[in-house]
């Protein structure tokens, strides 16, 4: 929600783009005819490294740049230009074995880029927690995870439920209702084969593997050949399939690492223990961007699921789409953002739409995002006695929900809907209210999934003004009735 995507912004993240496993099912084409993958993580490209292990080159000019994206956290970054006059001390060159052994979660004895010795430690260098990589063939009836992470972080994700579920993917019974196929401008995409209505599940599938973003190093780093053994290992003792699907995936044209070049470009973005990380789900990386698009996703942090539903009802033949950028910003703004981050220029229908239309449309994006500020702002006010009238609430929100209509951002207005059902009920208008709660917990399950605090908070609104408008019947009442 758009709460969320201000935490997001300050993180700063983005999205999912890949090639698929035995046909390409790669996304647009960037400027240089080649496609482009989603780039989101921008400790990949600092050039100073954390976790003790600062880069050994001394650089002369700083040209980091951040560029937010305001969709799953992560930061992007261009490269430092370093100086290469100072040579890198000698390190170690394998990986230890994590002394405590295999536990029952790992299929694999973890393996490390050191064991620190608390006790003997001189500095708090020495001291930092190491990276480990962690792997089970078994998880998910086979389908296998990897985690590249600390290891108190690796123990943390192994006590989710994800663990304790010995089955498949919850993919659907029928067959899928979309094909991949060629695009005209963009290469392969997700084509509906028939019509999709809003809501409906498009893609689920857990992750394959997990890498803490303080683990990426540029190649000049001390231990920038450990932990890249540490993350092609990662991928070589994953289950054969699923190995594959993450090979066939499209990596950056020039990386100077084939795994690292795919992760870069390939993954989503979560927090485990506190800390960023980037999760790899290859099948759900088949969908090219749109500014206006018609589906969304989540990720479920207890099961480890990725899920995609469609925000709208989808055509027969249209492509199923997602945004890769906040679509709440400037055409300007969500162009700059596309062409450094991925290389190509947007052709979606907002995008190539007359500049007056665009203008217009900025406009409206300008308009919701002070919106959103001012309702924001009415809950301390309310808490400081000096809430605003209720009939300007009810306006505002109002025009807050027109505009996400008119913006076509389907599973976005949302929020719109959260603050629309709470001015209503605050304004006593209870059958408003109510429609309004149901409308906001829908369009929450398919924009944050089920266990987002914004459906609790609806059903709980829901339950509230059918009680107040006696639509709730006892159980005991209504047994005498019957």
């Amino acid at each position: 929600m758009l709460f969320r995507y201000l935490i997001i912004e300050a993180l700063g993240v983005t999205v999912v783009l890949a090639r698929g496993s035995e046909i390409d099912v790669g996304a647009q084409l960037p400027l240089n005819g080649e496609r482009a993958g989603i780039q989101l993580d921008a400790s990949k490209y600092l050039g100073a490294d954390s976790n003790g292990s600062s880069s050994c080159h001394a650089h002369k000019h700083d040209t980091t740049t951040l560029l937010f994206s305001d969709h799953h956290h992560h930061d992007h970054h261009h490269p430092h230009i370093f100086d290469d006059s100072q040579t890198c001390p000698k390190v170690a060159t394998e990986l230890t074995p994590w002394p405590a052994g295999m536990s029952n979660r790992w299929t694999h004895i973890p393996r490390c880029t050191k064991i620190p010795d608390s006790d003997s430690a001189s500095n708090a260098a020495d001291r930092i927690s190491p990276f480990c990589l962690f792997t089970s063939t078994e998880y998910r009836a086979g389908r296998g995870i990897s985690i590249v992470s600390k290891p108190e972080i690796a123990k943390e994700i192994s006590n989710l439920q994800a663990f304790n579920i010995n089955a498949p993917d919850p993919i659907q019974d029928q067959p899928p209702p979309y094909e991949i196929k060629y695009v005209v401008g963009k290469g392969m995409g997700v084509i509906a084969n028939r019509t999709i209505h809003r809501g409906e599940r498009l893609f689920a599938h857990s992750v394959i593997a997990i890498y803490s973003n303080e683990a990426f190093l540029t190649r000049w780093s001390k231990e920038y050949g450990l932990r890249t053994k540490l993350m092609e290992e990662g991928v070589e003792q994953l289950p054969e399939e699923s190995a594959r699907l993450f090979h066939a995936m499209i990596g950056q044209h020039d990386a100077f690492n084939d795994v690292i070049g795919k992760l870069n470009v390939n993954t989503f973005g979560e927090e485990f223990g506190g800390e960023d990380h980037s999760i790899v789900v290859p099948e759900t990386a088949r969908m090219n961007h749109d500014c206006r698009p018609n589906a969304m996703y989540y990720f479920d942090r207890q099961t480890l699921v990725h899920y995609t539903q469609a925000s709208r009802t989808i055509y027969a033949g249209e492509e199923i789409t997602i945004t890769y950028i906040d679509p709440l910003q400037s055409h300007e703004d969500r162009r700059a953002a596309i062409v450094r981050s991925w290389g190509f220029d947007c052709t979606c229908s907002l995008c190539t739409s007359p500049p007056i239309t665009r203008d217009a449309s900025d406009g409206r994006v300008s308009a919701i995002n002070r919106l959103v500020e001012l309702l924001r702002g009415v809950k301390y006010r309310l808490g400081e006695k000096e809430g605003i009238a209720p009939e300007e609430e009810l306006g505002m929100v109002d025009t807050l929900m027109s505009l996400y209509e008119q913006e076509r951002l389907y599973a976005h207005i949302a929020d719109a809907y959260v603050y629309a059902a709470r001015a209503y009920k605050r304004a006593g208008k209870l059958w408003d209210a109510l429609r309004l709660g149901y409308k906001a917990e829908e369009a929450a399950l398919i924009y944050d999934g089920p266990r987002h605090l914004a459906v609790s908070t609806m059903e709980a609104l829901i339950e509230e003004v059918e009680e107040e408008l006696k639509l709730v019947v006892d159980e005991e009442e209504g047994e005498e009735e019957a």
